[in-house]
């Protein structure tokens, strides 16, 4: 395996172990304050969670966001939506999410994967950064691997750096003292200040790279991975409840993930076509789009949670996550077949969106039934 699909690989499990610490954090308020100093690890998840008094050891934190504010004597992992680290840390950095700002220094390593990733303060030892989006604006004490679309520089980088992606700018403060490889089928943008003192290495980018521009790939497993984990962990019970759906009745989750497939979009064209309610046809749109998401997360949530009470009738969180890791992978493997691997996919993604429509119907009745009787 090419070295550059190991560090996927492990961004990969770091994502869905930072997203259990939800299943096992010892505080899940939905808004989290520390502002006493902590004299052990600190396990937090919720909505949000703030750090305002340093810690003497350890944080794992995982919510939509997490804000460290104060000094960090160990390590920092975290998986949240923000992640806005703004103190020392002692020892390595580990986030997953989708805007990750290190505003401090880091004494140790940094692994980050993210929509954008900016750290601007100096890097005690080598970082590993993937995301649309990366910016390094600050010293690096080791080697630099980047996997990004867009990649910014404007630091020092100790040992030698490996970037690959779409866009690279080096800015005047930026200096390399080993060498630098650009793999790309663009040329780096490279301030006259600059500074490069090892040599400038410009390769093709690899097979896997392609995959990963046209959507598939590792990076493409990685998100599915992360998102079907994180609705699990914020929405167990009505996971579990849609995968008893698909079980009870799988044909009848088919049907109507076929009809809401086709007619949909139908529906919203005559709206768009007649006037008769453009907005309605951009809501119903919308809502569409939405819904082809979350039922193809939901299929394959409901395909691993399916396939693991099998053998575990009560699972724990930690197993449902290997399941939902196996699964994509599988499916996504399967996904290569001829003819099959379309098959497969595509019966999942009705499931999902059947099962997920009508346990929404079924939700909004409830509803209704509930304020009928409370009139």
């Amino acid at each position: 395996m090419h070295a550059g699909q190991l560090r996927i690989v492990f961004l990969i499990i770091l994502g869905v172990v930072i997203a259990a610490v939800v299943a096992w954090a010892q505080d899940s308020d939905d808004f989290l304050l520390f502002d006493n100093p902590v004299d052990h690890d600190l396990y937090a998840a919720s909505g949000e969670v703030s750090i305002q008094a340093d810690v003497n050891g350890d944080v794992v934190a995982a919510g939509q966001s997490v804000t460290v504010n104060g000094k960090v004597a160990g390590d920092v992992v975290a998986a949240a939506r923000e992640v806005e680290i703004s103190s020392e840390v002692g020892d390595d950095v580990r986030a997953a999410g989708q805007h990750i700002r290190v505003n401090s220094p880091v004494t140790g390593h940094i692994v980050a994967a993210g929509q954008t990733v900016t750290i601007s303060k100096p890097v005690g030892d080598w970082a590993w950064l993937a995301g649309s989006t990366v910016n390094v604006l600050d010293s690096v004490g080791g080697e630099l691997k980047i996997h990004a679309q867009e990649i910014h520089i404007n630091g020092q980088i100790i040992g030698n750096a490996e970037l690959n992606g779409e866009k690279l700018s080096l800015g005047p403060k930026a200096i390399v003292l080993g060498d630098l490889t650009w793999r790309s089928q663009n040329d780096a943008e490279i301030d006259p200040e600059a500074r490069i003192d090892g040599a400038f290495i410009k390769e093709s980018l690899p097979d896997y790279m392609d995959d990963l521009e046209s959507g598939g790939g590792l990076f493409f497993t990685l998100r599915i991975i992360v998102a079907v984990a994180v609705l699990f962990l914020l929405f167990g019970r009505p996971m579990r409840a849609t995968a008893d759906r698909i079980a009870a009745e799988p044909g009848f989750s088919l049907v109507i993930g076929f009809v809401v497939l086709i007619v949909a979009p139908v529906l919203a064209l005559l709206l768009f076509v007649t006037g008769i309610g453009t907005w309605l046809g951009f809501a119903l749109l919308g809502a569409y789009l939405v819904v082809l998401l979350l039922g193809m997360l939901t299929g394959l949530f409901s395909l691993s949670d399916l396939a693991l009470r099998r053998f575990q009738s009560s699972p724990a969180a930690w197993q449902a996550l290997i399941a939902i890791v196996a699964t994509v992978v599988a499916v996504g493997l399967l996904s290569y077949v001829p003819v099959l691997g379309s098959l497969v996919v595509v019966a999942v993604w009705l499931l999902g969106v059947g099962a997920l429509c009508r346990g929404s119907w079924l939700l909004l009745q409830k509803y209704r039934n509930d304020s009928l009787q409370a009139s």
